[in-house]
């Protein structure tokens, strides 16, 4: 077997003239925290926006009640919000909000940085069939995970559940954005501006540690839980420098969270999505085997099946892998007769 390590997508970030970034892998990091910051509070205000209604009655009922001391008070104030943010109604929200997130990402890299979307990995050839193929892998990879820990006894099933299709079509179209957002924030971006002056290896490790890390706020976040997001991170990092494409990998993010939640009806990433078609709970006492209020992608299921899913990256040919190897193999050999 063989370890493929040599990425057509490094060579387009490199071979690029108008990429405008320091060579520092300090100064990256700091220009993407801060890059990241920006694009979090745009999507943060048009959030806050949409639920300003109901967060003046969150602040109206609780001028309606006397409490003891000031840390009463805060403490109040901070459930309710964050019951309320927890609300299925708000997470379709947040959803469509990443929309914005996205804007901010691309307007740095095309503005700023001066740099061409196909150093991001968004190609126009064959973008479609990559992202159907994106949502058949991104598909199978959860079904798996769901299937291992049904097995193990981890999670019951309790069969399909009345649904509303328009519901489940708004949460399908979230997803699309929400897992377009953190691709291109974490690969299109990150991974990408590593690339420009450091090996696959760092740049696939730094944009992955740090997407583990992004998810810290949610709801049942552990150790657990930061290991397999990090997995997911290599995992679709791979994916993105093994087709040389950015949209296979939104595909696959997008899909993964809408299967998990509005599919069988998980948590994803400690938040609850509301429309589901099928029910299913998680097992108490099977953290191991569930992941727990994060859910399945803290689970052991999940770890193994990222960790098969990366092996095969690592090594198993591409279509075309070896024609593509051998061109460039010839192409070498003439420039050097």
């Amino acid at each position: 077997m063989k370890l493929y390590t040599d990425y057509a997508l490094t060579k387009t970030v490199r071979a690029s003239e108008k990429f405008i970034t320091p060579k520092n892998i300090f100064l990256k990091l700091l220009i993407f925290a801060v890059v990241f910051y920006i694009a979090q509070l745009a999507q943060g205000f048009v959030l806050i926006i949409f639920a300003m209604p109901r967060l003046l009655q969150v602040y109206a009922d609780m001028a309606e009640q006397e409490f003891t001391s000031q840390e009463e008070l805060q403490q109040e104030m901070s459930d309710r919000v964050m019951h309320l943010m927890q609300d299925p109604s708000m997470t379709r929200i947040m959803l469509y909000c990443t929309v914005f997130a996205t804007l901010v990402i691309l307007f740095f890299c095309k503005v700023i940085e001066g740099r061409k979307l196909t150093t991001l990995g968004f190609r126009k050839q064959h973008a479609g069939l990559q992202y159907l193929a994106g949502l058949g892998v991104g598909f199978v990879l959860f079904s798996l995970t769901v299937f291992f820990s049904n097995m193990l006894g981890g999670l019951e099933f309790h069969g399909l559940q009345e649904f509303s299709i328009s519901g489940i079509l708004v949460m399908f179209g979230g997803w699309i954005l929400q897992g377009m957002s953190e691709e291109v924030i974490c690969r299109g971006y990150l991974m990408t501006t590593m690339l420009r002056d450091h090996k696959p290896v760092w740049a696939i490790l730094i944009n992955a540690i740090l997407f583990g890390f992004m998810h810290a706020s949610n709801n049942g976040f552990s150790i657990p839980a930061v290991i397999n997001l990090t997995l997911f991170g290599v995992m679709i990092s791979l994916y993105v420098l093994r087709t040389d494409n950015l949209w296979g990998a939104c595909a696959i993010h997008s899909i993964w969270n809408f299967v998990q939640g509005n599919f069988y009806g998980l948590p994803v990433s400690g938040l609850n999505t509301g429309a589901t078609i099928f029910s299913a709970s998680l097992v108490e006492k099977k953290d191991l085997l569930n992941g727990g209020a994060f859910g399945l992608e803290a689970s052991l299921p999940c770890t193994i099946v990222l960790t098969i899913t990366i092996l095969i990256l690592l090594f198993m040919p591409m279509p075309g892998q070896n024609q593509n190897q051998d061109q460039n193999q010839d192409q070498e050999r003439d420039s050097q007769a």
